[in-house]
């Protein structure tokens, strides 16, 4: 619910979701609610809870772009249940409606930028909200320092706050974040350890290699391939899973 003066008395009025036109009950005006100048509070319930999160963290850990080790030998050092405040726009671009969200308070968590606010589960924030065992994050500034930069007619905006589970794991010796959206199950990752793309390179020269010699010894390269392609994948798995890379730019995987 959200606050403003009645245009004629000055008298507070409340404004529920969903409503343009309302009376106020101190002079029986009637007020068309302009959701472009007024600030709504809303939060997304967690619908994935501790122990859920905990397994989908650990099959993002078995995908197929992550340290064929990561799965075994990484440690989940901590799970941080949160409500992370972020704005919501909505805006007229050329009679479209579009959606940004922006996050409400500093961070470099990976995926506070691409978060997805669902429209039909979103509830009132107010005091009667219970926020359970998750931590409502304090919002670090304010809506007016995204307006300058989004384009279109402001039709509504709105403080939301997103549940995430904050989690920070060990491999090898290092620490790494990841984020867990508490609505969807989503995870985005930034600088994590990753498979090595030796084995697959390995595979195309050996292929390629064995194409060129069948064709100049006039040799039927069918007779050999599946043979020998075998033993050089074998080679490139194993020599290939000993080298770990970290990737800077911000990936994200869907569980």
């Amino acid at each position: 619910m959200s606050n403003f003066a009645c245009p004629k008395c000055g008298a507070p009025v409340n404004v529920d979701t969903g409503i343009h036109f309302l009376k106020c009950k101190y002079c029986d005006t009637t007020v068309f609610v302009d959701r472009s100048g007024i600030m709504f509070y809303y939060a997304l319930p967690f619908f994935i809870d501790d122990e859920k999160a905990k397994g989908v963290f650990r099959r993002w850990t078995a995908n197929a772009q992550v340290d064929k080790e990561l799965e075994t030998k990484g440690k989940i050092l901590s799970i941080d249940k949160q409500y992370f405040p972020v704005y919501q726009f909505k805006r007229d671009e050329n009679g479209k409606e579009k959606i940004y969200v922006k996050p409400a308070k500093g961070t470099v968590l990976p995926g506070m930028n691409k978060l997805i606010i669902p429209g039909g589960d979103i509830k009132i924030f107010d005091s009667s909200f219970n926020p359970g065992n998750a931590k409502v994050l304090d919002v670090d500034f304010g809506m007016d320092a995204y307006l300058p930069e989004i384009s279109g007619e402001g039709k509504e905006q709105a403080l939301v706050y997103f549940p995430i589970y904050e989690v920070s794991y060990e491999f090898n010796g290092e620490t790494y974040k990841a984020v867990i959206d508490g609505s969807s199950g989503k995870v985005y990752a930034s600088n994590y350890p990753t498979r090595s793309s030796v084995p697959y390179g390995l595979v195309a020269f050996g292929g390629f290699g064995l194409a060129f010699v069948g064709g100049f010894l006039g040799i039927t390269v069918s007779v050999i391939f599946y043979v020998l392609v075998a033993f050089a994948f074998f080679l490139g798995y194993y020599f290939g899973n000993k080298v770990t890379k970290k990737v800077t730019s911000e990936k994200s995987g869907v569980i």
